[in-house]
């Protein structure tokens, strides 16, 4: 891994359409009530200056709550895509036959490194569910080494067989 990825064997990596790294708390926890019977919050405040340029890299801790379950805290970082990213996304999608979610990682500037302490840590790939479909890109299971979608992923959440 290069020194400027973080990312851990276990972490989830969520593709993001986004140009930077700035959290849209309110609109992201919007989209998680809405879509996904989950509230979400920052452990921390953030406070980006009055006219202050977007950063490149950032990083937080979330709190994730689902409705009926209980909440959790979970960290996530965000720094500008790579080569190395795109060439695990289209490893994966190679292996599954071309789904056409390597395209998708393509149009993403940025990544998400979602830690999960184990590798069934739902409150982790809830997290990381929830980034990719409010910012359009697919995700990458460091552990299993697999590229999926939102909604497969929201598939998993509810039991599904993880992807191969």
């Amino acid at each position: 891994m290069p020194a400027e990825d973080p990312a851990g064997p276990l972490d989830l990596l969520v593709f993001a359409q986004q140009r930077d790294a700035r959290i849209d708390i309110d609109a992201w926890n919007a989209h998680a009530e809405r879509f996904f019977a989950t509230r979400l919050g920052l452990a921390e405040p953030r406070r980006y200056p009055p006219g202050a340029e977007a950063p490149a890299r950032d990083a937080a801790r979330f709190v994730v709550a689902p409705a009926g379950s209980e909440a959790g805290v979970r960290a996530a970082s965000a720094r500008p895509r790579t080569a190395e990213d795109l060439a695990l996304a289209e490893a994966a999608d190679a292996r599954a036959g071309g789904t056409g979610l390597a395209l998708l990682a393509r149009r993403c500037d940025m990544v998400w490194a979602i830690e999960r302490g184990d590798p069934g840590d739902l409150l982790a790939l809830r997290l990381a569910v929830i980034l990719a479909s409010v910012l359009l890109g697919p995700i990458f299971d460091r552990r299993s080494g697999a590229l999926f979608g939102a909604k497969t992923g929201r598939g998993m959440l509810g039991g599904a067989p993880p992807p191969r």
